[in-house]
């Protein structure tokens, strides 16, 4: 869009400025002097070149330009030695251009490279006897303007060469018709072409003001750019005319200004562009001219376009932003399942650690209890036995001499070795499940292991209290109970060193709470116990109260003492009842 602005501004200059030379130049050297300076001052850097051709041998000469160099002044030249001018004049009613390599037509100091040529006839009444020669550096960009300004200024040249024939009146009609063939050109754009006087009223404008719906071009004529965009605005905070403020200060020290504006009023982007309009005198020297070209571009479709693209951009980021968190999140539980997995591994291959030392533990303790049962058999009942066994042998023998008072003394002392192997029975009985467990419940049978372990360790004072009755234990955890106090008191005797040690058994909010306290030298804790560190009893007490829907707690301290408390829920253990019923 810039570049057709641009190079829109560049054709108004050159019809305004060859328009302006129009008035006083009555030759066409002088005609295209102006034409060339125009030119070369819209696009700086060129070469243009102004022939004149003889009617009839098939030269030129170079009658005027500007930037020409020196060697090209005043030459002349045969027609077939330039193919491009050649053509030129025998095409008049088209503009002939090519790519050239090299400086040979440009200005010295200008460097080297590719370079383009348009050529186009000035034709007459009598034929074509001008070619216009525009040489530049080659810009894609700028290949369409160039070519339309050679065209232009062909047409101008063209116009004023009628002086040569008919006169003055014949060139006023050419200039004419070529002023109502750029302002149909004009009026065809889709923006807003106009100029404004020193008093920034508009003094020509183009149609497409009636096709905004901004009224007609007679009615615009007068107004200024304020009123002719905004019919019935005051001005009064109104961002058009501030901007438009703004724009005639910048143009006190520049030659051009420009602003871009999204107007309430007419629900429009807008870019207005402001140029000052520049000639040249006789002198040939630019001055400053006190009209200003005006362009109103509505670029609404393009804003949009931008407003809807940075939309689909905030909104791809925030889905990318929203989808990049969702993955942290789930990266986030990944992990942590992650982790939470490694510590169940963790804790099953502890779980497995301490099962295979516990099954360990259970096959060492099966085989020592034999152990110590067969050794108490053979060592207690089987000598006893023997005894027995011989003196009744004996008292046989003493029998059958018709000694019947020695026999009796005999078999008296027999009597009282059958009456020990008995108490010595039901002591082995007792210390492989007390009776009290079966006749009674796990509360009596606490006690009574109590008394009993009082009677062996007179050194520690036990106090108990047990504030249940034998029916308030489920039968499946009776068992479980007798041997969880007698494990604890026998760890009390082995490991604690104490003086005293406390018992109880509660009943809280339907969960069975059973502790064993003692005040004896404690140890540390590492939440890690395994059969290495000497704490295999209290992992036995772990496992039993779990295998049953407990738990088991320890907390100790050096010499502070150790407290095991050990909880069931009664229902879980009702429950564990009535699925081992089940099953039987």
């Amino acid at each position: 869009m810039r570049h057709k602005e641009h190079g829109l501004r560049r054709i108004v200059g050159l019809v305004t400025g060859i328009s302006e030379a129009s008035r006083t130049a009555l030759t066409m050297d002088a005609l295209a002097a102006t034409a060339a300076a125009v030119l070369v001052e819209l696009f700086p850097e060129c070469t243009v070149v102004l022939f004149e051709r003889h009617p009839t041998n098939g030269t030129a000469r170079v009658i005027g330009g500007a930037n020409v160099p020196p060697a090209w002044q005043k030459r002349g030249m045969r027609l077939k030695d330039v193919p491009l001018l050649d053509e030129a004049l025998r095409c008049p009613d088209r503009v002939v251009k090519c790519t050239v390599q090299g400086r040979a037509l440009v200005a010295e100091g200008s460097q080297r490279g590719r370079w383009q040529a348009f050529c186009a006839a000035v034709p007459d009444a009598g034929g074509a006897l001008y070619g216009l020669l525009f040489v530049a550096r080659a810009e894609p960009d700028e290949a369409d303007a160039r070519e339309a300004a050679v065209e232009t200024t062909r047409r101008l040249l063209a116009a004023s060469a009628a002086i040569r024939g008919d006169g003055r009146a014949r060139t006023l009609a050419a200039i004419y018709r070529a002023k109502l063939e750029w302002e149909h050109t004009a009026d065809s754009l889709p923006e807003i072409v106009g100029l404004l006087d020193a008093r920034w009223r508009v003094v020509r404008v183009s149609r497409a003001v009636e096709r905004w719906q901004l009224g007609t071009v007679r009615h615009a004529i007068g107004c200024n750019l304020h009123a002719l965009l905004h019919r019935s605005c005051s001005g009064d905070g109104c961002l058009l005319s501030a901007s438009l403020d703004a724009a005639v200060g910048e143009l006190r020290s520049a030659t051009r200004a420009s602003f871009e504006i999204a107007d309430p009023v007419l629900s429009l982007d807008l870019c207005v562009s402001l140029n000052l309009d520049t000639v040249r005198g006789r002198s040939g020297h630019r001055s400053r001219s006190q009209r200003i070209v005006f362009i109103v571009t509505n670029v609404t479709s393009l804003r949009s376009a931008e407003r809807e693209l940075r939309s689909l951009n905030r909104t791809l980021e925030e889905r990318v932003a929203e989808r990049t968190r969702e993955l942290l999140d789930t990266n986030g539980s990944l992990r942590g399942e992650v982790g939470r997995r490694r510590e169940a591994e963790k804790l099953l291959r502890r779980s497995t650690r301490d099962l295979e030392a516990l099954s360990e533990q259970l096959m060492t303790a099966q085989e020592a209890e034999r152990k110590r049962i067969a050794q108490e058999m053979h060592d207690s009942v089987g000598q006893t036995l023997s005894a027995i066994k011989y003196s009744l042998e004996r008292a046989q023998m003493l029998v059958g001499r018709a000694d019947t008072q020695e026999a009796s003394t005999v078999v008296e002392a027999a009597i009282r070795r059958v009456q020990q192997l008995m108490e010595e029975v039901r002591t082995i009985s007792m210390n492989l499940r007390p009776a009290m467990l079966d006749d009674l419940g796990a509360a009596s049978a606490v006690r009574g292991l109590c008394r009993d372990w009082q009677d062996v360790y007179r050194g520690i004072d036990v106090e108990t209290d047990i504030g249940v009755v034998d029916t308030d234990i489920p039968p499946v955890l009776v068992t479980h109970v007798f041997r969880a106090v007698q494990e604890s008191l026998n760890n009390v005797a082995r490991h604690a060193a104490a003086q005293r040690v406390r018992v109880s058994m509660r009943i809280f909010e339907g969960v069975l709470e059973v502790a064993v306290r003692d005040d004896g030298a404690g140890f540390t804790i590492d939440n890690d116990w395994s059969p290495a560190v000497g704490a295999r009893g209290l992992m036995g007490l772990r496992e039993r109260a779990a295998r049953t829907g407990g738990c088991c707690e320890v907390s100790s301290a050096l010499g502070q003492g150790t407290t095991v408390q050990l909880k069931w829920p009664v229902a879980a253990g009702q429950a564990a009842q009535l699925a081992s019923e089940s099953i039987h």
